[in-house]
């Protein structure tokens, strides 16, 4: 591993933890920090669209995860993650489409399976 990907590496798993801590603020900037270092890595997108959801930018969180899943189609968190923004958006059925995406890639990925059954009652 090249030594940027390894600085990205630990950027993606700060922000990790700051988001785990409630600090979302921070939580982007280490993410932001990972993409500069890494930008051809699905992960730090998906991280830092995550961050962007939690401070209520769902547009820029929504192209990170489209960006997400340029780089990688199989990414199955991204998957959840636009049925999760899109759901807040209200376009139920293109978040339906997305999480069922992302049970087909993976049939026991929890947090879709919670998604899809939260997105069907609305």
């Amino acid at each position: 591993m090249e030594i940027s990907e390894q600085q990205a590496a630990f950027w993606r798993t700060y922000s990790r933890q700051l988001s785990n801590t409630i600090r979302y603020t921070e939580a982007l900037a280490a993410a932001e920090r990972a993409v500069a270092l890494a930008s051809g890595t699905a992960e730090g997108w998906y991280i830092r669209g995550t961050c962007f959801a939690m401070l209520a930018r769902y547009d820029e969180a929504l192209q990170d995860f489209e960006h997400t899943l340029q780089l990688d189609a199989r990414y199955v968190p991204a998957w959840d993650g636009k049925a999760w923004v899109l759901g807040i958006l209200g376009h139920k059925d293109e978040a339906l489409l997305a999480v069922n995406t992302a049970l087909e890639l993976d049939p026991d990925y929890f947090d879709a399976l919670k998604r899809k059954k939260r997105l069907e009652v609305l």
